[in-house]
């Protein structure tokens, strides 16, 4: 699918005749009046901020009248939005962008997207959720197509009031991006960690592997030859197999699995997730990046781009 910059013409087409403002999710409908909005009005970045709208109705007039580029609400919600003051709580958000994930199995050049590596994305979102709800018991988890990528959007009110260091504990937890100090346990992060270590090791070839320092070839390439031996001592954290290949010493070991988490921690943007105060773009917003639009995904497992796709895009196409 052709993603292209969408002209301020189309911009005026879709928020006269396709934007609705009962495609905004019902958790930043219930505090609309306490969250600060933001604006890209042209395509120069996000500087039309502070903005506070108390009704949905006044959001409405102002989305359709101004047909913004982008258009962005808080994760937090303020006392006084307008000033950006009084801070009562933020969601907790997980961001994964299809065009900064450290792995993809397309060919996309750096910056650009395509139908393959947002389904990456889309599958490392399901996996991130699926350990913030059985590790950490967190429920009212909501997914968000944001144009090149995935929100994780959580409201659980046990997150909400977490401060930086909290959350950042959090996105190391979920996404590996930390080795931890027992990696045998049975439970818990080790066995997320492990679970991560070898996805991401299962991704990688022989040349990703020669940036560790202090692994010799010979010992990647019989890594390489017995791939699914050393998969499946990662995910049990059975560290006598692992050191059964020739040249696999402790310190080499220690210095894979190092390589391995910071690889991890790509996997989202964890500047996003500490952030108490961050804008994000509005479910049912137009990304006029890539002519895609925002859109709150009620089934993760089965979301297809094409439900993201604006008319005014199908009508160009229709007419090539």
């Amino acid at each position: 699918m052709m993603m292209r910059e969408a002209t301020p013409e189309e911009r005026r087409i879709f928020y006269k005749e396709e934007w609705n403002k009962r495609e905004i999710p019902d958790f930043i409908l219930h505090s609309l009046s306490l969250r600060e909005f933001g604006f890209d009005l042209d395509g120069t970045g996000p500087s039309h901020r502070y903005n506070q709208f108390i009704t949905v109705e006044q959001l409405e007039s102002f989305m359709r009248n101004r047909a913004p580029y982008s258009a962005f609400a808080s994760v937090a919600l303020y006392e006084r939005p307008s000033a950006r003051e009084g801070w009562l709580k933020s969601e907790l958000v997980l961001d994964i962008d299809a065009k900064d994930l450290p792995i993809r199995s397309c060919s996309c050049p750096p910056g650009k997207v395509c139908e393959r590596c947002i389904d990456d994305a889309r599958k490392v979102a399901m996996e991130f959720a699926e350990t913030l709800s059985g590790d950490l018991d967190l429920h009212n988890i909501h997914f968000v197509y944001s144009g090149r990528g995935f929100h994780v959007r959580v409201t659980d009110e046990s997150v909400m009031g977490l401060e930086q260091n909290e959350r950042g504990q959090i996105v190391e937890y979920v996404t590996g991006g930390v080795v931890p100090t027992d990696i045998t346990m049975a439970l818990g992060y080790s066995k997320v960690f492990r679970e991560r270590a070898a996805r991401t090791f299962n991704a990688l070839n022989e040349e990703r592997l020669l940036g560790i320092r202090g692994l010799r070839k010979t010992v990647i390439q019989r890594l390489m030859c017995e791939k699914e031996r050393a998969l499946k001592a990662i995910r049990d954290g059975k560290l006598d197999e692992i050191f059964s290949f020739e040249g696999m010493s402790q310190k080499t070991f220690c210095s894979l699995l190092g390589f391995l988490a910071r690889i991890n921690s790509g996997f989202a943007d964890g500047k996003v997730t500490i952030d108490t105060k961050r804008i994000l773009r509005l479910p049912s917003s137009l990304h006029s990046g890539v002519s895609m639009k925002c859109t709150l995904v009620r089934d993760i497992e089965h979301f297809k781009l094409e439900s993201a796709v604006p008319k005014f895009v199908r009508e160009r196409n229709d007419e090539k």
